[in-house]
């Protein structure tokens, strides 16, 4: 009998759980919809050279295990897609490999290597939450390559979301990814549009440069 290749053949639960996820891109979806549900398009153009074929095929696959759904409307063209709460649940493994990614296999992009600003953001906002100790509530709006994100912080932990502020922000920054990349890790003297008021403005500049105390040196 030919053995199925995308299974372990013993049981084990980490070994169950890779059978659902751990083929080549899948964690990469899930990462990309912990912010929100997305369309097909928004996923491409987080996932740096995937092709539209595989990403259909992921999608299909997360959707078939329970971890991802599909929100389809009558009429409407466009598809969303969208963690279930089994889906969600796999956030802490994500983080847990980011957290490991960030101490031990950092460095700078290479040429032609996208860089998301939601990939940096997270990073950002995990370092923050992780290492800070900074347990006073924030709201810190990024308008980054022309899209809007939120990192926010209850008091008791940090936070990222898609999308604009619901009222104003203590602290608003426009930039592009690059640049704010290269203000957290080489050039916090670097001049972005940053808005607020004094107190919350000097707390984000100290607070943004936290990932660059953790990662390696290279």
């Amino acid at each position: 009998m030919t053995r199925n290749v995308r299974t372990y053949d013993h049981f084990c639960l980490v070994a169950r759980a890779l059978e659902r996820v751990g083929d080549r891109w899948s964690l990469l979806v899930i990462r990309d919809l912990l912010t929100g549900a997305k369309r097909f398009t928004d996923l491409m153009d987080r996932l740096g050279g995937i092709t539209p074929k595989t990403l259909s095929q992921r999608l299909r696959e997360l959707e078939d295990a329970g971890i991802v759904a599909a929100d389809r409307e009558p009429g409407r063209r466009e598809v969303f897609y969208r963690l279930t709460p089994a889906g969600a649940n796999l956030e802490p493994v994500i983080d847990a490999l980011s957290w490991w990614g960030l101490r031990h296999e950092w460095r700078w992009p290479r040429a032609g290597e996208p860089l998301h600003a939601e990939h940096l953001l997270r990073t950002v906002t995990q370092a923050i939450d992780r290492t800070a100790d900074d347990h006073e509530p924030a709201c810190w709006h990024f308008r980054l390559d022309g899209a809007d994100y939120l990192v926010e912080s209850d008091g008791r932990q940090w936070s990222l979301t898609a999308g604009a502020p619901p009222a104003r922000a203590d602290v608003s920054i426009t930039a592009t990814t690059q640049a704010l990349a290269a203000f957290i890790f080489a050039r916090p003297d670097l001049d972005l549009d940053i808005t607020g008021d004094t107190e919350p403005v000097r707390r984000f500049r100290q607070l943004i440069r936290t990932v660059a105390t953790i990662v390696p040196p290279v």
